[in-house]
């Protein structure tokens, strides 16, 4: 497939990804079955965007996509990152992808209050990029070419300056 067919039918990659922080996860991972459906251009660019949005903000939450109700909330304190999962109990009222402030309308749910350097998060999500895009160059190099691929690598690099 040529990087333009891609952008024009596909527009992504699926998969399945894990969030593992310090043992409090979202999604799933298997070994024995990399299949899934999760947009896994889609979630990197955004868990860079998260990277890159923390350098201006200490509070960053992140609607998960395709949840009814749930987000990671990312709080910046110092050197330290405290991850949660919540959910908003009025979907209608926050239409945003990312916000900078917490809002009345969430609730904490499955888990809580993970702390995490905010270098170890940086670090793991450029590794955990860059391998997707190896992985793209090994599948099919045209797809390198392609516009969410490129905003892909564009946000790589932008994080890692």
């Amino acid at each position: 497939m040529s990087a333009e067919q891609f952008d024009q039918t596909k527009q992504d990659i699926e998969g399945i990804i894990e969030l593992n922080f310090n043992g409090n996860k979202y999604g799933m991972f298997f070994d024995d079955c990399p299949f899934g459906e999760e947009r896994l251009i889609r979630w990197f660019v955004d868990l860079l965007s998260i990277a890159i949005k923390l350098k201006e903000h200490n509070y960053v939450a992140y609607r998960i996509p395709d949840s009814a109700n749930l987000w990671l909330e990312f709080i910046l304190q110092g050197k330290e990152l405290s991850v949660s999962l919540v959910e908003d109990v009025d979907r209608e009222s926050i239409i945003d992808l990312f916000i900078y402030k917490p809002y009345k309308e969430f609730r904490y749910s499955q888990w809580t209050g993970s702390m995490i350097s905010i270098g170890s998060f940086i670090e793991e999500i450029i590794i955990n990029a860059v391998k997707l895009l190896d992985f793209i160059s090994v599948l099919n190099p045209q797809l390198l070419k392609s516009k969410n691929v490129h905003i892909l690598d564009n946000k790589v690099r932008e994080l890692s300056l």
